[in-house]
């Protein structure tokens, strides 16, 4: 009977290793201020009718104490600067990023049981816009997203005007 409980205490030990050394899709000591991230804007509906979303994606860039911050947005059919690019200071699971242009700082959150990152961003309901980090696995959905807003801002209907109407 003594022998019966190695078994059990083996896989938990194997189980636990798996999550400490992040192999096991949550990783306890994983730092989420590096690397690629992504998340989608939801902004709303247009006029004509077309859900309009935004592709953000932030690079963090650690070098000592201070994080640096990328921050993309796929608006229409251009990627531009985000506001929120500049550099950034760790306060405990937080980010607090100050913005190369001045803006105000803004906090990202990390949700070590989500592995997600909570934004500043809100989208059209008041929400926060979530990241996720970028991987192999999901790159290809990124694509598909920006490839959508691309093709959205595309269509006659939701190009702008510039011409002046004379009278």
């Amino acid at each position: 009977m003594k022998k019966q409980w190695r078994p059990a205490a083996a896989a938990l030990l194997a189980a636990a290793g798996l999550v400490l050394s992040g192999c096991g899709g949550l990783s306890l000591f994983s730092d989420p201020w590096e690397g690629t991230w992504w998340g989608v804007q939801d902004a709303g509906t247009n006029w004509s009718g077309d859900e309009i979303r935004n592709l953000e994606t932030f690079t963090f860039t650690k070098d000592g104490d201070t994080v640096t911050v990328d921050h993309k947005t796929q608006r229409g059919g251009k990627e531009i600067e985000g506001s929120l690019s500049g550099t950034a200071k760790e306060d405990g699971g937080r980010l607090v990023i100050t913005p190369a242009d001045g803006g105000r700082e803004a906090v990202f959150s990390y949700s070590r049981t989500g592995s997600e990152i909570e934004t500043s961003l809100t989208n059209a309901d008041g929400s926060p816009v979530m990241l996720k980090a970028l991987t192999e696995e999901n790159n290809g959905e990124m694509e598909q997203i920006r490839s959508e807003i691309v093709k959205i801002s595309a269509r006659p209907e939701n190009k702008v005007n510039t011409t002046l109407s004379r009278r």
